[in-house]
């Protein structure tokens, strides 16, 4: 631990001195977190109940991050906000490595049970279900804000919403220009532009993103890195009434682990695309109707190692995966109505056409004759190919139409008591119908308290993925139904401006969920609803402000086990402090241990750890320089996937990154 500390020491030192050297003698240092604590708690969101509402007054538990508190973690991708979210984790596992995968209320399962947003838009898609296969890297800095919802909430997203929903909030009304450079080949270029002319709005976002990649060592003589490469395009033009918007991303996340297999030649490209129209068809005192027309796209490219040539099956390491395009498009109606000066209705109506329309293979062992992908050498092709279409997977290209309609009443009963009520029912041709009721009772029995007693119903509908799958992993299952969980909240939230409390009871009941059975052994699978459990936990969160110190914390307790081997405990800090030389920002998070037999004669345990992120800021007018390092003690650690034949997905080890950021206006 010494040697630890004096590391740390150093580097504050060696940092706060090149600081030290760029300032002048009275160079403004100015507050990024002028807000006090009840000011932040009084920011509105709307992503809870489509009308603007506080954390006090939402009828969801939901965690708000503004620019500043993204800023300050000092992370790179917008995925891994959701480690300092009381109930929630982000860490690695097996398909494909390198993607972030969601850890919420004690599930794991890797199947899309957190609906992901961007600007409002709809990440997650038809044939995995889940956002981060597609979208598996989103710029943390082009984020103007993060809102989520921990727990339900299909009652007015519909399927996906069901552990809770993120929305990634890109910068509005922003002039920026960020240059970054660090460790593992690190490289990238961030920028923002906001311009306004009469009554016509333009915003946009550009991020480019390049680095080498960590190396691991998979045995005495083999390493692999996991590279990335990232662009981010959005731009949104509003005009009067209406809006137009489009985003564009672009990933890939090559070697690494892909389908469980190490390998050099492993392949993950992915690409997501939408582009939307919003306007205002009729507003006056009582109605406000909006009308929204959208389309998205997404593409994979990935092949992973699932036979090495050491089993002596064949000669060349045979590999394979997905190369899939699947696309929605989507038409929705919502109306506001102002029954009276306490009571708010809200309604909508949706449409939304989901299909996989290709469907095909990226693998270096095919027969063209029987259009089957055989490894055996007579059918070796010497190379990777990325065959669009092939009959093996032809159930996969399905397409499905969703059907919902949601009416959600707001009622202020006095100055106390605030009650929301509605429901959402979505019919799925061809697969399930489901009705998804919620209530909330808001209680504020004195000044900076609220008590909340809430209840939600949410469901996943099943992917093409879990009904239609036939490869060398998975096979699917045209049986499948939905999934559904039951969530009752208790919540008590006090804030004051400079005190903020928090303490969330929660009891999920889940039925039907959609789990990998294996097959033979542990290395074939399908898909079985075959989990019905139920997980309660307790969700705490204090922050504080002592003169310039201000301090957070989140802890989280599951009362039961974890569907699928899982974290039960764990917590995060966050610590801000600013000197005469930099703003000094340290967060912490920590996990308890995961102990997870794999078979008779295999077993994975990681004991509890902390990682430590510090991020040191300086601004000098519209100059600001940082540097930030993830992992900063460097700990060597590994996340646990049951698909992998000993457990273990090496996580990521230490990243410093310097930046530096102008603001032109």
């Amino acid at each position: 631990m010494p040697k630890l500390f004096y590391r740390f020491y150093y580097f504050v030192l060696l940092v706060a001195t090149s600081f030290n050297c760029f300032a002048t003698s009275n160079a403004p240092q100015s507050d990024l977190f002028s807000l006090d604590i009840a000011q932040l708690s009084e920011l509105e969101v709307t992503i809870a109940s489509n009308t603007s509402e506080t954390r006090a007054t939402a009828p969801s538990t939901i965690t708000v991050f503004d620019e500043q508190k993204i800023s300050s973690l000092g992370i790179i991708n917008a995925f891994d906000v959701l480690n300092f979210v009381p109930g929630m984790q982000m860490a690695r596992g097996d398909w494909v490595g390198a993607v972030p995968k969601e850890h919420a209320r004690g599930v794991r399962l890797d199947n899309g049970y957190l609906l992901i947003l961007l600007d409002g838009v709809r990440l997650n898609e038809s044939s995995f279900g889940k956002a981060t296969v597609y979208t598996p890297f989103i710029a943390a800095s082009i984020l103007e804000r993060v809102e989520i919802i921990r727990g339900p909430g299909s009652a007015l997203y519909g399927s996906n919403a069901f552990l809770g929903v993120v929305n990634f909030i890109t910068k509005k009304q922003h002039q920026q220009l960020t240059l970054s450079i660090g460790e593992h080949g690190y490289k990238a270029l961030s920028g923002s532009y906001s311009h306004k002319q009469d009554d016509v709005t333009f915003n946009g976002n550009i991020s480019l993103q390049q680095a080498d990649g960590q190396s691991y060592a998979v045995t005495d003589n083999f390493d692999v890195k996991d590279p990335l490469k990232h662009v981010l395009l959005n731009a949104q033009l509003n005009y009067q009434d209406t809006t137009i918007a489009f985003h564009f991303i672009e990933n890939q996340l090559d070697e690494f682990i892909n389908l469980g297999g190490y390998s050099n030649e492993n392949v993950h490209k992915s690409q997501s695309f939408s582009t939307s129209l919003e306007h205002t068809l009729w507003q006056n005192e009582r109605h406000t109707l909006d009308a929204l027309v959208s389309y998205a796209n997404f593409q994979i490219d990935s092949s992973g190692m699932v036979l090495p040539k050491e089993f002596g099956i064949v000669s060349e390491d045979f590999l394979v995966g997905p190369n899939w395009q699947t696309q929605w498009t989507k038409f929705s109606l919502s109306h506001s109505l102002k029954l009276a000066e306490d009571k708010q209705l809200n309604s909508g109506l949706e449409y939304r056409h989901a299909s996989q329309y290709q469907a095909g293979a990226t693998t270096n062992y095919y027969d063209y004759q029987s259009e089957l992908i055989i490894p055996d050498d007579s059918f070796y092709l010497g190379e990777l190919k990325r065959l669009k279409n092939i009959p093996e997977f032809s159930a996969l290209r399905a397409s499905h139409d969703f059907y919902g309609i949601y009416s959600q009443l707001k009622w202020q009963l006095n100055e106390k008591w605030l009650f929301f009520v509605g429901a959402r029912f979505d019919d799925i041709k061809g697969i399930d119908s489901k009705l998804s009721p919620r209530f909330s009772a808001i209680w504020q029995p004195l000044e900076h308290h609220s008590i909340k007693l809430q209840y939600g119903e949410s469901f996943r509908t099943p992917v093409n993925n879990e009904l239609y799958s036939s490869d060398s992993v998975t096979k699917g299952n045209p049986n499948l139904t939905s999934e559904y969980v039951k969530t009752s909240e208790f919540v008590w939230l006090y804030t004051n401006h400079d005190l903020s409390l928090e303490s969330v009871l929660f009891h999920n009941q889940l039925r039907d969920f959609i789990n990998l059975v294996p097959i033979d052994g542990n290395s074939f699978f399908t898909f079985d609803n075959t989990v019905n459990e139920n997980i309660a936990g307790l969700e705490l969160s204090a922050s504080k402000a002592l003169n310039k110190l201000n301090v957070s914390v989140n802890f989280t307790q599951l009362f039961d086990e974890p569907i699928n081997a899982s974290f039960k405990r764990f917590a995060n800090l966050s610590v801000r402090y600013p000197t005469s030389i930099a703003t000094i920002h340290l967060n912490a998070i920590w996990r308890d241990e995961i102990d997870a037999p794999l078979s008779e004669n295999t077993h994975f345990y990681q004991p509890s750890y902390g990682l430590v992120y510090l991020k040191l800021t300086r601004d000098f007018g519209k100059h600001t320089l940082s540097v930030s390092a993830e992992n900063l003690f460097d700990k060597e650690y590994a996340i646990f996937d049951p698909r992998v034949w000993d457990g273990i997905v090496p996580a990521k080890r230490r990243s410093i990154v310097i930046n530096y950021q102008y603001t032109f206006n």
